[in-house]
């Protein structure tokens, strides 16, 4: 059994995510404490008493506020007794103190405009988009980054929480992009539909294309008729895969996620390979279970969880599932769905 004492994860000590009026040290469907903006100002949240919580929990080894079958990093640890990413063996880490010098993320990840031409049921009710008032709360929002934290970050991730071509706000951002405010700027990692991210795009946001050496392209997906009815409500699928294709081009790691569940588990491999087809050993593809974000019932929900074991489809989903985990360039947080018969990790 794994003593996760002896063991660290970096991420509440390098990153922040600010959302609209929270804050969250990690992904919130992996470490869901937040931190309200309205009673901690931006600008002391990354050194504040709930964020040094945080990291005294990693700190004291017990990990309590992180879970540890949603986190793909942590389900790994547990199930195998591997470390990957930001999870390391705490003799290998020099991270030692709750306090963070400088009082800054070294990454930075925007989540503060929800705005999308999408309707995805795993996702959200209704369409979003921002009004102008939004908008200005937005801009606002990234002022108060190139004042409190642009000196010193090197990572800015946008966006996670909607599309950030489609967002007025980030679409601006990128177009007018200032180095200058950034210079410790390492990268710019896009989180995008892709549906909006073709050639004239890409051109229109010049100085950030020597930032931008990876992105996350969400589509949960593998055939048009489960992406334009399904998952990706009012999506067009050969809009996508023209725009997949332009992307292919561009010299970026790519990463193409795929929501697991009930509605689309049977095309997992179908997925695999044609994402695979298009952007080969670029890619990164990353099969995740559904998270309720508030969009479903808890009777709607149970039915989406697919893995679990009183699922009627669960045992179709775990065939489904072994067809592809030792595929090259996949990652996932599925390991405890692996076949016993087949848990030599590749």
């Amino acid at each position: 059994m794994v003593d996760l004492k002896n063991y660290i994860c970096s991420v509440p000590f390098n990153s922040l995510e600010i959302h609209n009026n929270v804050c969250f040290t990690c992904c919130p469907s992996w470490l869901p404490n937040k931190i309200e903006l309205s009673e901690i100002p931006l600008k002391d949240v990354y050194n504040s008493e709930p964020v040094i919580d945080i990291r005294n929990s990693i700190l004291d080894g017990s990990f309590k506020y992180c879970d540890k079958e949603l986190c793909p990093y942590l389900s790994k640890l547990v199930n195998y007794g591997i470390t990957s990413g930001p999870v390391t063996l705490k003799s290998n880490s020099t991270i030692d103190s709750p306090i963070v010098d400088n009082n800054t993320p070294e990454n930075l990840v925007m989540n503060f405009d929800r705005t999308c031409n999408y309707k995805c049921p795993s996702c959200r009710v209704d369409l979003i988009v921002e009004d102008s008032k939004g908008i200005k709360r937005v801009e606002k929002t990234i002022e108060e980054i190139d004042t409190y934290y642009s000196q010193h970050v090197k990572t800015l991730y946008i966006t996670g929480s909607g599309d950030p071509f489609v967002s007025v706000g980030f679409r601006n951002y990128l177009r007018n992009f200032n180095p200058k405010k950034y210079p410790n700027l390492k990268s710019i990692h896009l989180h995008t539909n892709a549906s909006m991210w073709n050639k004239e795009m890409w051109d229109s946001m010049g100085n950030i294309h020597k930032y931008v050496h990876t992105c996350e392209i969400s589509i949960d997906a593998g055939t048009k008729d489960t992406y334009e009815n399904k998952t990706r409500i009012g999506g067009n699928w050969e809009n996508l895969l023209n725009n997949l294709k332009f992307i292919s081009t561009l010299p970026i790691n790519v990463k193409t996620s795929f929501v697991v569940q009930d509605s689309n588990y049977m095309e997992m491999e179908e997925f695999y390979n044609l994402m695979y087809s298009i952007f080969s050993k670029k890619v990164n593809v990353f099969f995740g279970k559904i998270t309720n974000w508030g969009t479903f019932s808890d009777a709607e929900f149970k039915l989406k969880q697919v893995w679990d074991i009183n699922h009627p489809e669960h045992y179709l989903f775990k065939n489904e599932f072994n067809k592809i985990w030792k595929n090259q360039n996949l990652f996932h947080n599925l390991y405890e769905f692996i076949d016993n018969t087949n848990k030599t990790l590749i």
